[in-house]
């Protein structure tokens, strides 16, 4: 079964969820951040999406049996635009999240390098050992461009030990890759760094 043919997983309104986590997205602009966030919870892409002015706000659920019941986890995704202007919301964007996705495109070496900025906020507002994830997007484009547009592995590697990341995941929301599982692990991650019980996520 691929990706497009799981059943979507539905929930009544008055259910109840046993967790919710908040999870941020954060990276420059146009790297996909809302690209990763609607292929997720409605499984669509769109070429052209409009630039995010501020904050958008998603949610998902992903089922969990926790104590032997079924139930699940109630993701708020908080996709925060990367213009310069809309950083000084960081403070207020950054405020009780549970994880964190640190976004760059795989075909632009300066969304990568850009990508300081935010870990160096993240340590001012205590979220340095929040449970996070790197990611690389439009995996689909890697192939298609040439050598001094791709981010070499060198270099990401060298970013990720600078910043003691341990988890890279390359995505693409175009073709469907790797975009439940990253939200998945992460969850997954939160949980444990939270020594919350669950027996598994479905």
């Amino acid at each position: 079964m691929t990706a497009q043919d799981k059943p979507i997983f539905k929930v009544n309104n008055e259910d109840k969820p046993i967790y919710i986590f908040k999870i941020v997205i954060l990276g420059q602009e146009r790297v996909g951040k809302t690209c990763i966030a609607k292929r997720l919870c409605f499984n669509t892409f769109e070429v052209d999406t409009t630039q995010t002015l501020g904050i958008e706000f998603y949610t998902y659920d992903l089922p969990i049996t926790v104590g032997g019941d079924n139930t699940f986890v109630r993701i708020s995704i908080w996709d925060f635009g990367g213009r310069e202007q809309f950083k000084k919301l960081f403070p207020y964007y950054i405020n009780g999240a549970n994880g964190i996705f640190m976004v760059f495109s795989l075909v632009d070496l300066q969304t990568l390098l850009r990508l300081d900025w935010w870990y160096e906020r993240l340590g001012e507002h205590n979220h340095g050992t929040t449970p996070r994830m790197f990611i690389g997007t439009k995996k689909d484009l890697v192939e298609n461009v040439d050598d001094k547009t791709r981010v070499d592995k060198l270099v990401i590697d060298r970013f990720m030990t600078r910043h003691a990341e341990s988890d890279f995941y390359k995505t693409s929301a175009k073709d469907n890759v790797n975009i439940e599982k990253i939200f998945r692990d992460l969850v997954v991650k939160i949980l444990e760094k939270n020594k919350l019980d669950y027996d598994k996520l479905e």
